[in-house]
C-alpha cells in the first residue's frame, strides 16, 4: 500500500489546481525542527564462576533548518541544513580490567530541494519533496586510553512525501512521512565505501514521522 501511495502521489501533485494564498508564487518559507533520541541498557552474564556486566547509553540530537521560495504556484525551491550528534558510552566489567568504550558521531548535511504541493483545502496540503543531499561525517572513538578519529562523506538522492497543516495563515505544522520515502546514498567513511537504497522501511516507528514548525510569509502587494 505504501509503495502504491508513493507512486500515485506525484500524479496527484501534478493535478494541483488553484493555489491557496500560502502557496502562491513569491511566498517565502522558513522551517525549523529538532529531533532527539536516547536509550540505555544494563545486563549481566556469567561463564562458570566468572560474571560479566555491561552498562550502555546513547543520546542523539538532530536540529534542522530550511528555507525556500515559491518559484511558481504550488512549487517551492529551497535548501535544508541538518546537523546530527550521537553520543554512545559503554562500560564492560569482568574479572579483568574495566573496558570503557566511548563513540561520538557527528554530521553536517546540506540539501537543495524542490517541493510540489497539492492543496486539500485552506488548512491542509500534501507535498512531495525531492532533493540532493551531501553530508560531511566524522567520529571520535575512545577505548580505555586509546583514541581514534575518522571522517568521510555521504552523497545521495531522496524523495520524501509529507503533509502541512496551517494553524494560522502564516504558521504551519509539517510532518515528513518517512514511511513512504525513497533514498539512495553513497558513503565513504571509516575506510569503507558503501551504497544503500532505502524504500521507506525503517527499524523504528519514531523514524517514520518528523514534525516541523514552518512559516509562510507572503510578499506585500
Amino acid at each position: 500500500m505504501k509503495k502504491l501511495f508513493l507512486l500515485l502521489l506525484p500524479g496527484m501533485l501534478l493535478l494541483a489546481g488553484q493555489a491557496e494564498a500560502q502557496l502562491q508564487k513569491g511566498t517565502t518559507h522558513f522551517g525549523a525542527t529538532i529531533g532527539a533520541s536516547g536509550d540505555g541498557a544494563r545486563s549481566k552474564s556469567s561463564s562458570g564462576p566468572v560474571e560479566y556486566s555491561d552498562k550502555s547509553n546513547s543520546h542523539g540530537i538532530a536540529p534542522s533548518l530550511q528555507t525556500g521560495w515559491m518559484i511558481r504556484d504550488n512549487r517551492m525551491f529551497g535548501f535544508r541544513l541538518t546537523s546530527g550528534i550521537v553520543l554512545r558510552n559503554t562500560k564492560y566489567e569482568g574479572t579483568g580490567p574495566l573496558n570503557h568504550f566511548v563513540n561520538n558521531n557527528y554530521s553536517l548535511s546540506l540539501s537543495p530541494f524542490i517541493r510540489h504541493y497539492k492543496s486539500i483545502n485552506s488548512k491542509w496540503a500534501l507535498f512531495l519533496q525531492s532533493g540532493v543531499e551531501g553530508s560531511y561525517v566524522w567520529s571520535k572513538t575512545k577505548t580505555n586510553d586509546a583514541v581514534e578519529k575518522e571522517n568521510g562523506y555521504t552523497v545521495g538522492l531522496y524523495v520524501l512525501p509529507g503533509i502541512t497543516y496551517w494553524i494560522s495563515p502564516r504558521f504551519a505544522i509539517e510532518s515528513d512521512l518517512r514511511l513512504l520515502s525513497l533514498a539512495a546514498n553513497y558513503t565513504d567513511f571509516n575506510d569503507s565505501k558503501t551504497f544503500t537504497f532505502n524504500a521507506g522501511i525503517t527499524s523504528g516507528i519514531n523514524s517514520y514521522f518528523g514534525v516541523r514548525a514552518a512559516w509562510y510569509l507572503q510578499k506585500s502587494n
